[in-house]
């Protein structure tokens, strides 16, 4: 705490130039008052944003965050990557700027809450404290060490919230990951380079294996008023920038591997157990103990179903249905995930045919992993496995999380870019949940978004707004993009209604299908009545 005392002082006489900006209209009177006021900032220039753009070099900004236009946002969000930033907007809109040095709740901004951030970002900008990059503005500083530099070493840094951190708010949830934030740009060493690949991964490069090496980011594990686990891979030598996709693909893996060691899954510790671990997965393949069910999707302007998703399930002889969230990550421990996932591929394929052979045509969702699509071969094997059941491209949908999607020039985006270009739905899973998607979805080669249940369940609580504003936004901003939107999670009439009004185009949820076995699927699809309709309670679709 005395650190911070003296970095008020030595930057007093050295700040940059501030401006105060409104986006949708002039900056609030009080704001410019507490400004004037404050010995740091005895000249504050105000106006609205356009006016300024682009910002002169060297400057901070205050920018108020635009409510309604998705062009100023994207305005905004250009801003960021260019000068430090402090940004004053509704939690609601908060995941439209991941880049911002700071921000402030409107509802929560006070003189002293302002004085707090202004000092973030300028130590920003003085250089006191590194700044965080975002992927856009890592790459282009990565090449360019790379080419001036040699012995230089890679590091992925990965962070596990706890459950502490989620609390009732999202500002609870942004609080916790500017702490950890500033854990990291404090403790990292002096000379990283320092990029934000998601909401929770980092990667760091430096000439200083050593440090790299030691557990310098402090977690819960070391003091318990941290709301955070981080998990770091070892320091590897990078030559060239060809070496990255491979690197950090090696480096994802060696971290998950790590963190579910030091877990217990299943009430089974695994630490002791990785070769009974293997053995368990492959006799499970190898005895047909895993199987798929599907939950149909509904097209919320036909009432129609027009596709189903197939979800792996595992029935262990002891253990019973074990959970995907426990297996998927033991696969890609135990390194079957390619095997599980190119099962699953073809067992959803086998599935469509048995569904065009009725007549009908589904469109097929299945869920693939990061280390599934960042095999270089992966592309081809969809294309084979395609030919080999004689189903049309369009009727696949692949279903990735984003981390699967990881780097803008990695191997995954090259497979992606491929299947997307051959017809394939590409479909970003769980989103909303990482909030650096809202940054750089324009760059993925996706064809839609499916909106987490997270956002989508609680719509069916009239007193919930916060989940109503993010999902609109969330639509409003695929729409403008041109992407499918699908929500699921819909469990009530309710959270129906909002979503046909806002504008998705499918929907998911237990109000209307719970996952089936494709012989139900298949019953329900030649049902007289093919509309979002629960054959139990008779009831029909709202459209």
């Amino acid at each position: 705490m005395e650190d911070s005392g003296s970095t008020d002082t030595s930057l007093a006489g050295r700040r940059s130039p501030l401006l105060l900006l409104g986006s949708e209209g002039p900056a609030p009177d009080f704001l410019l008052q507490w400004l004037a006021t404050s010995n740091d900032y005895p000249s504050v220039r105000s106006g609205l944003l356009d006016a300024f753009l682009p910002i002169p070099s060297g400057h901070m900004a205050v920018i108020i965050a635009p409510h309604h236009n998705p062009q100023l946002r994207d305005k905004v969000q250009d801003v960021t990557h260019h000068c430090p930033v402090l940004m004053l907007g509704y939690p609601e809109e908060r995941p439209f700027y991941p880049e911002a040095a700071a921000w402030i709740d409107l509802n929560q901004v006070s003189p002293q809450r302002l004085h707090d951030a202004l000092q973030e970002i300028s130590a920003c900008a003085s250089g006191q404290r590194r700044p965080i990059l975002s992927r856009h503005q890592w790459m282009p500083k990565f090449r360019h060490r790379l080419e001036q530099e040699t012995d230089l070493y890679l590091q992925l840094v990965s962070i596990r919230w706890r459950p502490g951190a989620a609390g009732d708010s999202a500002s609870i949830r942004f609080a916790t990951q500017e702490q950890c934030e500033r854990q990291l740009q404090g403790c990292a060493p002096d000379d990283a380079l320092i990029g934000k690949l998601l909401d929770d991964q980092f990667i760091l490069l430096s000439r200083d294996p050593d440090a790299m090496a030691r557990r310098w980011l402090p977690s819960f594990e070391d003091n318990p008023s941290f709301l955070w686990t981080s998990f770091t891979s070892r320091p590897a030598a990078l030559h060239s920038y060809d070496e990255l996709g491979a690197t950090l693909h090696t480096a994802v893996r060696e971290i998950e591997r790590t963190r579910i060691l030091r877990s217990s899954i299943a009430g089974r510790s695994l630490k002791d157990s990785e070769t009974a671990m293997f053995q368990t997965l492959a006799n499970g393949l190898r005895s047909r103990q895993f199987y798929l069910d599907f939950q149909p999707q509904f097209d919320t302007h036909t009432g129609c179903m027009v596709g189903a998703e197939a979800l792996t399930r595992w029935l262990h002889p002891t253990l019973g249905v074990v959970p995907p969230t426990t297996f998927i990550r033991d696969a890609e421990m135990a390194g079957l995930i390619r095997s599980l996932g190119s099962w699953a591929l073809t067992e959803t394929l086998n599935a469509w045919h048995r569904i065009h052979s009725q007549g009908l045509t589904l469109r097929m969702a299945v869920n693939v992993s990061f280390p599934e699509v960042a095999d270089p071969d992966y592309a081809d094997k969809v294309f084979a496995a395609l030919d080999r059941a004689r189903v049309p491209p369009q009727c696949l949908e692949l279903e990735l999380t984003e981390t699967a999607m990881m780097l803008d020039e990695s191997v995954s985006y090259y497979n992606l870019q491929r299947l997307k270009q051959a017809g394939i739905h590409i479909v970003l899973d769980d989103f909303g949940t990482g909030f650096s998607s809202l940054s750089h979805l324009k760059d993925l080669p996706i064809t839609g978004i499916k909106l987490d249940r997270a956002f989508v369940s609680p719509l069916g609580s009239a007193q919930d707004d916060s989940s109503l504003h993010i999902v609109s936004s969330m639509l409003e901003l695929a729409q403008r993009l041109g992407l499918e939107t699908t929500a699921e999670g819909v469990e009530d009439q309710h959270s129906l209604e909002i979503i046909h009004a806002l504008g998705c185009d499918r929907v998911q949820g237990f109000f209307y299908a719970e996952p089936m076995s494709l012989d139900a699927l298949l019953h329900r699809a030649n049902a007289q009545n093919t509309i979002m309709m629960d054959v139990n309670s008779g009831q029909h679709h709202l459209f």
